[in-house]
């Protein structure tokens, strides 16, 4: 009979163990799915951040170039008259402040103290002498101005022949 007891006694431990053991083992993997999903949620929050600092340097880049491009052009400042060669020998004509055309490459230096700082086939940068960069713009000539008012012929056809009062 003692036997039977002990023996009893044995499965009941056992039992509870095993119960307790399998609550531990259910906790443990609840424990573990919550901490899988916080670690899912902070990856996914890092790529976001990151898409966003990306697409914020894209969006800086493309404003500076607007920027530039769209820049003023300063009077005083040389214009482009135009931009020729092949490669790495690409030369800019510019148009000087008092009128003169001079003819630049990278490197040189213009006779107002600015530098060319580079020529490429759609722009010609320089510095000038407190070390700011400057795009310069192109060459515009001054269009005549539509004027209604002026009666002159159109498109370079002769003038039509006056009407005598008297027929």
């Amino acid at each position: 009979m003692q036997n039977n007891l002990a023996l009893i006694w044995v499965a009941a431990t056992a039992l509870h163990v095993m119960s307790a053991s399998a609550e531990n083992v259910s906790e443990s993997l609840t424990r573990i799915e919550a901490e899988t999903l916080v670690l899912k949620a902070r990856e996914r929050q890092l790529e976001i951040q990151s898409n966003i600092v990306t697409r914020q340097n894209e969006i800086a880049v493309k404003q500076n170039m607007t920027a530039a491009i769209t820049q003023p052009v300063v009077v005083g400042d040389p214009v482009i008259r135009a931009i020729e060669g092949v490669g790495s020998k690409i030369f800019a004509t510019l148009q000087l402040s008092d009128g003169s055309i001079v003819d630049v490459q990278q490197g040189d230096t213009l006779s107002n103290g600015m530098k060319v700082v580079s020529v490429t086939p759609r722009e010609v940068v320089v510095m000038s002498k407190s070390n700011q960069r400057i795009r310069l713009g192109t060459y515009a000539p001054q269009s005549a101005v539509f004027n209604g008012a002026y009666a002159g012929t159109a498109l370079g056809m002769p003038a039509a022949p006056a009407r005598s009062a008297a027929r």
